[in-house]
């Protein structure tokens, strides 16, 4: 019975020890290899239009423990309530803090995120893009594209996290599949030149809108390759690859997917995937292939 008890305590405990996070979600496929047919393809923007652009801030969500007696003469069913509560006092800490960290992140970039509030998502997407995007009328066959932009506190560097899913028609929805497919694909840009940050910070618009435009139409390209198959025969090797991620390193395991004359595409053991340059590349860890230019 004690044994008992110290996993549930454990599992009520682990169950509230991660905060709500809209950046990021788990890989979900019940689709299998019943691919989309790229002739019928189409998205719609899970948000509206308006371009989301956040500030980076560090991940560590952790907090110190509010300290508490639990009452052992309540039983059994009473100490897993009070340990549930205290699990939920410890989520409910960690989501303010996290809260917090990003408004404070945001200030920092105020400068973009004015710009970029004039800007709306359909105006980044290349025609042949365009032609795909169904706002009108979505349905269970449409993929729900939710894209977020990030940036670093210096505003040298712009990234592009984008959830995306396929939701799971209403006669067969139940509480733990919701999803017939949802993944995430994260796009990193160049590191902006000197003259590109004095005209972004200046509220040129003209200037941020190619790099958003860049980021968002290569991240629907590979939504795009993924769910009708462009990838499905692709074997290579899973490797570790280093990359510059806001002056830091960032290790990511993974299997490399298409490599151009600029970018890499890796898809990483989470199923995630990964657009970087190449200049962001450490040179011991760039993979030996040919070039597909």
């Amino acid at each position: 019975m004690r044994s008992v008890i110290v996993f549930l305590l454990t599992f009520l405990i682990g169950c509230g020890s991660t905060p709500y996070r809209d950046d990021y979600t788990k890989h979900v496929n019940l689709i299998s290899h019943q691919y989309l047919s790229a002739s019928s393809f189409n998205y719609s923007f899970s948000n509206g239009f308006n371009v989301d652009l956040r500030g980076l801030y560090s991940e560590n969500d952790s907090v110190t423990a509010s300290p508490i007696l639990y009452q052992g003469g309540a039983g059994l069913v009473g100490l897993l309530v009070q340990v549930g509560t205290h699990s939920s006092l410890i989520d409910s800490q960690r989501n303010d803090k996290l809260n917090s960290l990003q408004v404070a992140a945001d200030q920092k970039i105020s400068p973009l995120i004015g710009i970029v509030e004039n800007i709306s998502l359909d105006e980044l997407i290349k025609n042949e893009q365009l032609a795909s995007l169904n706002s009108q009328h979505p349905d269970f066959n449409t993929v729900f594209i939710k894209p977020i932009f990030f940036s670093n506190e210096e505003m040298t560097e712009i990234s592009l996290r984008t959830i995306f899913w396929i939701p799971i028609s209403e006669q067969k929805k139940n509480r733990k599949n919701k999803f017939k497919y949802q993944n995430m694909v994260q796009v990193y840009a160049n590191k902006l030149t000197d003259l590109q940050q004095e005209k972004i910070i200046n509220g040129d618009e003209i200037a941020i809108k190619p790099i958003l435009a860049s980021l968002l139409n290569t991240s629907l390209t590979i939504i795009k390759n993924e769910l009708t198959g462009q990838y499905k025969n692709i074997s290579n090797a899973p490797q570790t690859f280093v990359f510059k991620d806001n002056n830091n390193s960032k290790v990511v395991r993974g299997t490399l997917i298409a490599q151009k004359c600029d970018y890499k595409i890796i898809k990483d053991l989470h199923s995630w995937f990964y657009v970087y340059p190449n200049e962001k590349m450490t040179e011991k860890n760039t993979p030996e292939i040919t070039n597909q230019c």
